[in-house]
């Protein structure tokens, strides 16, 4: 733990592009339009959702991006307040396990980062050959990993039944996928072959997604043609290569955030002693 933070800590300061050119570097694609949907989750057997977050759908010519903005913005502070750091005054680090029970949060200079707080992956999909590649963490403050992963070919049912969302005349569609199975609405009026998360395969944009359990419901609440388009950004150049399911074992191991206190000099790190529940959308 100490030697991935100090890993962490002491790399931010290492040389670099600047950061136009390193955003050059990393523009895959240019997005003409911005989906917004809501995501929402809750555990089995409850009334309902725990958590709901906004989520974006970029999509471009060869690539589209599917993120959520607000935490990436933290992740972004996060990372701001690390690099801003000069490490010749970091004089002490000390690192408290969930054991420990250390609460920060009354501290001045006490940031914090929670693994329940919003969606951190990245989801890139590539329209010419239909791969998808993932950006994420394996818990609050770790590397990231990215990985490849072929969901191969999408065996859609299709249905007569329609309905109207986000005022678009929508077909619905079933689909089992890694041990779930799913209900989908698509529109042929947006036609695109693309949808949140990792769905795709259908003759028109999905609007709305859910589990049959509902334990997990994608609805698109808005959507934007963009008059100047927008570039889609991919950074794994310092990730750390991994499949599916060695990401997959990462993500069961991990708690629930970190507390990160910054005061003359001296560095505190406290576990959130509150296990983190994860549910896992591809149960294979």
């Amino acid at each position: 733990m100490k030697q991935l933070l100090y890993i962490l800590i002491f790399s931010a300061f290492g040389t670099s592009l600047s950061a136009q050119q390193k955003a050059d570097k990393n523009i895959i694609d240019q997005a003409t339009l911005r989906c917004y949907y809501l995501f929402s989750k809750k555990k089995e057997g409850a009334a309902q959702a725990f958590r709901s977050d906004t989520m974006v759908l970029d999509i471009g010519t060869q690539f589209s991006k599917f993120y959520d903005p607000a935490r990436l913005g933290r992740d972004s502070m996060l990372s701001a307040k690390m690099k801003g750091m000069n490490s010749a005054g970091i004089k002490s680090i000390n690192v408290f396990k969930a054991s420990a029970n250390k609460d920060l949060s009354g501290m001045p200079g006490t940031i914090a980062s929670s693994t329940a707080e919003g969606e951190s992956y990245q989801i890139i999909k590539n329209k010419k050959n239909q791969k998808i590649r993932v950006l994420d963490y394996g818990s609050v403050m770790s590397d990231q990993f990215v990985y490849e992963d072929d969901p191969g070919t999408w065996f859609w049912k299709m249905t007569n039944e329609m309905d109207t969302i986000a005022g678009y005349t929508c077909q619905k569609a079933n689909l089992s996928f890694r041990g779930r199975d799913y209900i989908a609405w698509f529109t042929e009026d947006i036609p695109m072959n693309d949808g949140p998360w990792k769905f795709s395969g259908l003759p028109g944009l999905i609007l709305k997604i859910e589990d049959s359990q509902t334990l997990f419901s994608f609805e698109l609440i808005g959507l934007k043609q963009l008059e100047s388009p927008l570039p889609i950004v991919v950074d794994d150049t310092k990730s750390i290569k991994c499949t599916r399911a060695e990401f997959e074992q990462q993500k069961l191991k991990q708690g629930n955030g970190m507390q990160i206190n910054f005061n003359n000099g001296a560095v505190i790190i406290a576990e959130n002693p509150v296990k983190y529940d994860y549910i896992p959308m591809e149960k294979e």
